[in-house]
């Protein structure tokens, strides 16, 4: 994944809440979210940033009802991982499996039960 798109720890935290919203959020309810489970008072210009961000980098987008914009994301978590974990394999692999489980296991041999697992996994594909 750039780098340009890696969720910083906050970011990724307002992204959770958003993926298990049942609908748009505001920016007034993220805060208040925040508050009350995070014990987290931001000022609406640091959320509002953090939302830019989003927005910026691709995850979030919002619609507006009246005058106030609603937050919602356009990449679901598993599309983030998804995007996370290949962007790994081809910074650090080559883009290739065979070269990660190489290096992850260099030392010694894959336990039978990962072999086993990865190998139901790999005939279910």
């Amino acid at each position: 994944m750039d780098r340009s798109k890696k969720l910083s720890e906050t970011e990724y935290e307002i992204m959770e809440v958003l993926w298990e919203a049942e609908s748009p959020m505001s920016a007034s309810e993220l805060s208040l979210y925040f508050a009350e489970h995070y014990d987290k008072e931001w000022k609406a210009s640091t959320l509002a940033t953090f939302l830019s961000r989003l927005i910026q980098k691709g995850v979030i987008s919002s619609h507006r009802r009246g005058r106030v914009p609603y937050y919602y994301p356009i990449k679901t978590k598993k599309e983030y991982e998804q995007d996370g974990a290949q962007g790994i394999l081809d910074a650090l692999y080559e883009g290739s499996i065979r070269n990660f489980f190489a290096a992850l296991y260099a030392e010694g041999k894959m336990p039978q039960e990962d072999r086993n697992s990865l190998k139901e996994w790999l005939d279910n594909q």
